[in-house]
């Protein structure tokens, strides 16, 4: 398969977006960051090959941590999506939600279990991560 203006072989060029996490401390309720990483504040992404090394510079196991994934969406501001995160659907405070993955799509489940698909830029916005910041969905009644 090729792309017809730039005669490129789609399928021999494709480069899928590398996974993307956040890992969590269950026990200390932070999120981890990498100590090599002079820019982290709160936490640090990571790319899958540096799991191992994380859990260890931070002194966690696996069944100390909470591993969440990026959806490799951003909201309209810039900021990256993670499953977790607590995004305002419509940037109006009417339609919040958390984001989960259901059969391979990322959605927002609202407080009845309502799914609604997540599409990124550029009218949603990320508010938050359920945990971190549960209280985000107790206040604005999600």
């Amino acid at each position: 398969m090729t792309n017809s203006d730039t005669n490129i072989d789609v399928l021999a060029n494709f480069q899928p977006m590398p996974k993307r996490f956040m890992v969590r401390d269950k026990l200390g309720g932070r999120w981890l960051y990498s100590f090599d990483d002079d820019d982290a504040h709160e936490y640090t992404i990571f790319d899958i090959t540096e799991l191992d090394e994380i859990l260890d510079e931070n002194g966690c196991s696996w069944d100390e941590v909470i591993i969440v994934q990026s959806t490799n969406l951003f909201d309209k501001d810039g900021k990256e999506i993670f499953e977790g995160s607590i995004v305002d659907y419509n940037d109006n405070g009417d339609m919040l939600g958390f984001v989960r993955q259901h059969e391979g799509q990322w959605y927002l489940e609202n407080k009845y279990g309502n799914l609604l698909f997540l599409k990124g830029v550029p009218h949603q916005k990320m508010i938050g991560h359920i945990l971190s910041n549960p209280e985000l969905m107790e206040e604005k009644n999600v």
